[in-house]
């Protein structure tokens, strides 16, 4: 029985190129506890993200391979889930529900070619089933609870 909430060992990520491969990371390992806060620091280009996209399975949508290694994670209802082989769908669903993550640069997880509002709701309606005006609602709700000045102008 895994304990451990996360789990990864001897990760390697590959990233093909016209001029051959290159190695996002290789031989990373290590298990996050229950209760545990994380913050993975090293310097650019060490593969801090790289690691952190690969447990979500979103490094592959950057043309990124996890090539090696075994990444696991117990869901809330103690299965063990292996990330790397998960159905695409299955994974969808667990983004944002039960695993989440802030990455170093969140000021780049907005594109302002679209409204704030539209980048807010669509998770809530992806990943929670809401509609499109319960989105905006709980969408407001989240931007007052942070305490964001004059949350219905920057939905848009």
């Amino acid at each position: 029985m895994m304990n451990a909430l996360v789990s990864i060992d001897n990760l390697r990520v590959e990233f093909p190129t016209d001029t051959g491969t290159v190695v996002g990371v290789e031989d990373i390992s290590f298990a996050i506890q229950p209760g545990e806060t994380v913050c993975v620091v090293g310097e650019s280009g060490s593969g801090k993200s790289v690691t952190s996209l690969s447990l979500m399975r979103l490094v592959e949508f950057g043309g990124g391979r996890i090539t090696q290694g075994v990444l696991k994670f117990r869901r809330p209802d103690g299965s063990v889930l292996d990330v790397a082989g998960a159905d695409p769908a299955l994974m969808q669903g667990i983004r944002g529900n039960e695993i989440g993550m802030i990455f170093q640069e969140p000021m780049t997880s907005l594109n302002p070619v679209f409204t704030i509002e539209r980048q807010l709701t669509d998770g809530l309606r992806i990943h929670k089933g809401l509609s499109a005006d319960q989105a905006r609602t709980r969408a407001l709700e989240l931007l007052r609870a942070v305490r964001i000045p004059e949350p219905e102008r920057r939905l848009g």
